[in-house]
């Protein structure tokens, strides 16, 4: 008995060394091994800024790859990280053609930004009052979160640029600090569109005269509309940017009527944004409680009700972790996630078969063990073989509702420094066990790969 209840104490033990090791190890084998094909048309398109071309660098990368679809904040990260690249002549023209290791080298960008978010999410406890230790647990947390996880080490994007700029913008926000706040969710905007959906409601949360509402929306617009304003002229900057498919896809759940369709998704935002607004609060545990549960509403709204890019979902990982983290069942929401990753890879392998699968070892460091074969023998949609996605998608959005709804400020914690330790074993669950969803199969479609 003495024996159980020592191993029961380690298994409690939070935030171990075995914990970090098991972070580093699975990162470190997913980064090398997994790649999508994204960042190099990203990352390529960059050395048009390098080569001197700026308000032609939409024109200019035409010629070279096509269209680029994103505005020229993540085009201009890459380029700044990429000089040593193209001072040693490994990247010289605008080109989706690159070497494995300046690849891994570009990879390593929104890698970092990604462990600084994590960093972002332990100042942000502290600054909400979880106390050091919780606050360290819930950045951790936020780094093992599987479907965060997902998009930053086996499919390899850059939506942690968003991420990253939008936490510094809630650091701010609970410290009160409108004007920062403001400036780097305006920021956050240049990279992906998704923090507008949660600046409106905070704002209104915390600021009910109508001037100062305007005056910051006016400030929160200022960075996209300086760079809209710079590369309008450009034909191909209006045709990848304001052309670019993806961007409609929150519009897509509609309520047909005879005449018209109503977009539910702007409808619903508009009545949270309204609720925010009339909600009176003062105390500051109630101004994080009830922001919390609205960013994790405007996620719901966004990837329980409209389609997704697998990568996108990084977005909505720091309201999931925070929200959950102050919670008084904060094992049931580590459940409720590893379930939710558990649909969201069903989903996604079947969705995007020979795409966002097994398919991703074809840019990783075996490429050249396994060529082409990847995809002709055993596949992960084999294995998660279904008869019927869009329930598997249902699934997903209904764990996410409840992962949602359940957040309420009346089911908090009365205090938001409670400690999780007793639950932490179910965050070590989540990861492990989350992240094998995907990767052990995968390893078992690669090694039939391998001897076929």
């Amino acid at each position: 008995m003495k024996r159980k209840i020592q191993l029961k104490d380690i298994a409690e033990r939070p935030l171990t060394v075995a914990d970090w090791l098991a972070f580093v190890f699975i990162g470190i084998l997913c980064f090398f091994s997994l790649q999508q094909q994204d960042i190099m048309h990203t990352a390529g398109s960059s050395v048009g800024f390098l080569n001197g071309h700026f308000l032609d660098f939409y024109d200019y990368n035409f010629a070279y790859i096509g269209v680029d679809n994103y505005m020229p904040s993540s085009y201009i990260l890459f380029a700044i990280w990429n000089i040593p690249v193209k001072l040693l002549g490994f990247m010289t023209i605008p080109t989706i053609s690159v070497s494995y290791l300046v690849l891994m080298w570009n990879k390593i960008l929104p890698a970092l930004f990604y462990l600084a978010s994590g960093f972002l999410i332990y100042k942000i406890g502290i600054s909400i009052g979880m106390g050091n230790k919780k606050a360290k647990l819930c950045g951790y947390a936020f780094l093992t979160m599987p479907i965060g996880f997902f998009s930053q080490f086996i499919f390899g994007q850059y939506d942690s640029f968003t991420v990253f700029f939008m936490l510094l913008g809630i650091m701010f926000y609970y410290k009160k600090n409108w004007l920062q706040f403001t400036l780097f969710f305006g920021i956050s905007m240049t990279f992906k569109y998704f923090p507008l959906l949660i600046f409106i409601p905070l704002l209104l949360l915390v600021e009910k005269r109508i001037l100062y509402i305007a005056k910051y929306a006016v400030l929160f617009i200022i960075p996209l509309a300086l760079e809209i304003v710079l590369f309008l002229p450009s034909a191909a900057f209006r045709a990848g940017v304001f052309g670019f498919p993806a961007s409609g896809y929150l519009f897509q759940m509609t309520l047909n009527t005879k005449y018209v369709s109503v977009e539910l998704v702007v409808v619903l935002w508009i009545l949270v944004s309204a609720l925010a607004f009339f909600k009176d609060i003062k105390e500051q545990d109630d101004i994080v409680k009830w922001s919390l549960y609205y960013a994790n509403i405007i996620t719901f709204l966004i990837f329980g009700l409209s389609m997704w890019n697998p990568q996108w979902l990084l977005f909505a990982v720091p309201f999931w972790t925070l929200g959950a983290f102050i919670q008084k069942r904060f094992d049931i929401f580590m459940m409720v996630e590893l379930l939710m990753m558990l649909f969201f890879t069903i989903f996604v392998v079947n969705f995007y078969a020979d795409f966002i699968d097994q398919d991703l070892f074809s840019l990783g460091i075996f490429k050249h063990i396994i060529g082409e074969r990847i995809n002709n023998y055993l596949t992960m949609r084999d294995i998660y073989k279904i008869g019927d996605n869009n329930l598997v998608f249902s699934c997903f959005s209904g764990l996410l509702l409840v992962n949602t709804l359940f957040k309420h400020p009346s089911l908090c914690a009365e205090k938001i420094s409670k400690p999780v330790d007793k639950d932490w074993p179910w965050v070590r669950v989540r990861f492990l066990l989350g992240v094998s969803i995907f990767l052990v199969p995968a390893f078992i479609c690669f090694f039939s790969a391998l001897r076929g």
